[in-house]
């Protein structure tokens, strides 16, 4: 079941930290845009519509049937979804890495980050680094798959509420401890669990999320229009709190629930075709635009060294334009044959094999 504003969300997310990272080399350091000087708190925007999505897609069919069958079941699709794209981008930053196509080693391909990669084990916490440096939160997200039926139990327990205040109590120490690069939350160092806690804590929001909407008198609050923009509203103003990431990544609950109820404004802003498209090839977006943005700075820096100037302007579009065309690309030509191939290995080896009778039906 898709919800068109949701994954409309989603693609305006990937823009957001794609804005935010392009200025992070330095030959695009003049395109740094303060409106979005915070939007690695996208990330943890990611992780509440995983738990969100995953709810409304699983709950019934995994927690409420639990059983080794309908967990490996979702295991295997989560799988699905998320490695193959993760595999062919950590083998491409891998090759990066040994021709020097950016100009700049920053990971060292040492056989355990290799392995490490390889299993999307990277960043939980025992100092192997991401070969792909954003796929550590998706390495992060495997743990949160991994104990999803016990955080939805949780979630629609009685004890949601305290599930709810750990969370945000998770959140608060990850930014107490000043380990944020760019923000109390920005936080990635593969050499702590710290980037493993912020995952779980955004992933266990959005499963609460979900068991709220089903609330009515949620519904009369964040549904229709006023819901969706209250919530804009109330992310606007903590962003304006100075080191308020925390007010940030709880604002935006909310703003996934309105999304859930599918208002006309809603619709509007999150499901128009940009954004439903956007949404559509967001985990490409995600993966692949540090890399493009890389070869495309080494590219300005040569142009500057042979002495053409004063086109910064094309190279910076030239970044988004190839990195939407690879993205769209990515999406139709790794992601869902992936996804596919990832199932019909799956179906091989549980299909149960055919009866006797059933053989000589065939024959």
């Amino acid at each position: 079941m898709r919800i068109a504003p949701l994954t409309g969300l989603r693609g305006i997310a990937a823009i957001a930290v794609m804005i935010y990272h392009i200025p992070h080399n330095p030959a695009f350091a003049a395109w740094d845009l303060t409106l979005f000087s915070r939007a690695y708190l996208c990330v943890d925007l990611f992780f509440i519509l995983s738990g969100f999505v995953i709810s409304l897609g699983y709950y019934e069919r995994v927690v409420k049937r639990l059983g080794p069958a309908s967990y490996g079941d979702f295991l295997v699709n989560r799988i699905a979804r998320v490695w193959p794209l993760h595999l062919v981008v950590a083998l491409v930053f891998a090759a990066r890495f040994l021709l020097n196509v950016s100009g700049e080693q920053t990971v060292a391909l040492t056989p355990a980050n290799i392995v490490a990669n390889l299993m999307m084990v990277q960043s939980w916490g025992w100092g192997t680094q991401a070969l792909a440096g954003n796929s550590w939160s998706v390495s992060t997200e495997l743990v949160a798959y991994l104990a999803y039926p016990l955080v939805a139990l949780l979630a629609f327990s009685r004890l949601a509420w305290l599930q709810a205040a750990g969370s945000v109590g998770l959140l608060l120490l990850v930014a107490w401890l000043g380990q944020g690069s760019r923000g109390p939350l920005d936080v990635n160092d593969g050499a702590t669990i710290l980037p493993v806690l912020r995952c779980l804590a955004g992933f266990s929001l959005g499963v609460i999320a979900y068991r709220l909407v089903q609330d009515a008198r949620i519904e009369r609050w964040l549904g229709g229009e006023h819901g969706f923009i209250a919530a804009c509203l109330a992310i606007a103003a903590a962003l304006i709190v100075p080191g308020g990431d925390v007010l940030v990544v709880v604002a935006f609950v909310p703003l996934v629930m309105a999304c859930y109820y599918n208002g006309h404004v809603a619709r509007a802003v999150m499901a128009n075709p940009v954004s439903f498209h956007l949404g559509l090839i967001s985990y490409s977006i995600y993966l692949w635009h540090p890399l493009v943005r890389d070869v495309f700075a080494r590219g300005m820096s040569v142009a500057h060294r042979k002495g053409f100037a004063g086109d910064d302007w094309a190279f910076v579009l030239a970044t988004y334009l190839v990195t939407w065309l690879v993205c769209w690309a990515s999406y139709k030509l790794i992601e869902v044959p992936g996804h596919r191939a990832v199932k019909r290995i799956e179906r091989r080896f549980t299909e149960a094999p055919p009866t006797l009778h059933e053989a000589a039906e065939r024959a």
